[in-house]
């Protein structure tokens, strides 16, 4: 390493990767981003000769470049190989039918092949785009449960997954089936900032580091997250001054990107132990976020 302290490089800037930067804080990490042209293999080569250790977004970069990059000696996790493994098989991943129980399981491995799981968390959507999630999943045994999570420990196995990924699964005719897999932490693990003692994006930089990963029991009973779509209201920081005032408990992440209708913006959690009310908590917050309600 060039420092005591190691240089972790991350090729792409979105508001999934920015998240690295509190737990890279806590950790002393030096954390860098490259916002450039990620199908540039000079400029990615000169990047990376500043950085001990190279990951990226899922899909911001070709597997090419990764691979080239490698070739020169750079470490980059998850390796090429992994993504040439996730390819093959998201297309052979089950199509999913109207009405079911969509599941994201979210796992992290490391290069030592320690690995571990967090609890299975149901996902809402509504024309394509999630709009909720709840953790744990509720109507399904912890027989059932336990079935996801040895999935999701299969899955990155034989992928040789080094991070964490997201793996998605439906539930059907009393049984759980692949649905897709996106490498890299995932906005269905969001749950993890507030409700688990370790979240998806400190556990990524241990599992690429190939540090010891953390515990990721959940903090609470449950945790319900919704998803603020850019709508009528474009001032999100006024709305503070309602919600956190009504629901002190409820945490706020703003991603920081342009204002545009329709676009995903922020995201609001809430955790505790009534579901019912967290669901109200996080309805009515995104809801006035948006503007389709005033109080």
């Amino acid at each position: 390493m060039k420092s005591p302290f190691p240089v972790v490089g991350i090729l792409g800037a979105g508001h999934l990767s920015k998240m690295l930067v509190a737990p890279a804080i806590a950790l002393g990490i030096d954390l860098k981003f490259f916002a450039g042209d990620a199908t540039d293999v000079v400029a990615v080569r000169e990047f990376a000769q500043d950085c001990d250790l190279l990951s990226y977004e899922y899909g911001a970069v070709p597997i090419s470049v990764i691979r080239a990059i490698e070739a020169e000696g750079a470490t980059i996790r998850p390796s090429s190989a992994t993504l040439m493994k996730i390819s093959d098989l998201a297309q052979i991943k089950a199509p999913v039918p109207e009405g079911v129980i969509a599941v994201s399981v979210l796992v992290a491995r490391s290069p030592h092949a320690q690995a571990s799981v967090w609890t299975p968390t149901q996902i809402y959507r509504k024309e394509g785009v999630w709009t909720r999630t709840e953790t744990p999943v509720i109507g399904i045994s912890k027989e059932f449960i336990n079935q996801a999570q040895n999935k999701a420990l299969e899955i990155a196995l034989a992928l040789s997954l080094t991070g964490v990924m997201s793996v998605e699964l439906y539930f059907h005719d009393g049984e759980f089936k692949l649905c897709g897999a996106l490498m890299t932490p995932h906005s269905s693990g969001y749950w993890t900032m507030e409700g688990s003692r370790t979240d998806q994006f400190e556990q990524h930089l241990r599992a690429i580091l190939d540090l010891p990963l953390g515990d990721t029991s959940m903090t609470s009973g449950f945790v319900v997250v919704g998803n603020v779509m850019a709508g009528t209201k474009a001032d999100m920081y006024r709305p503070y001054l309602h919600l956190m005032a009504r629901s002190p408990a409820m945490k706020f992440h703003q991603y920081g990107v342009n204002f545009i209708p329709g676009r995903e913006v922020a995201h609001v959690s809430a955790f505790g132990d009534d579901l019912l009310d967290l669901r109200e908590c996080i309805t009515h917050a995104v809801d006035y976020m948006s503007g389709e309600i005033d109080e």
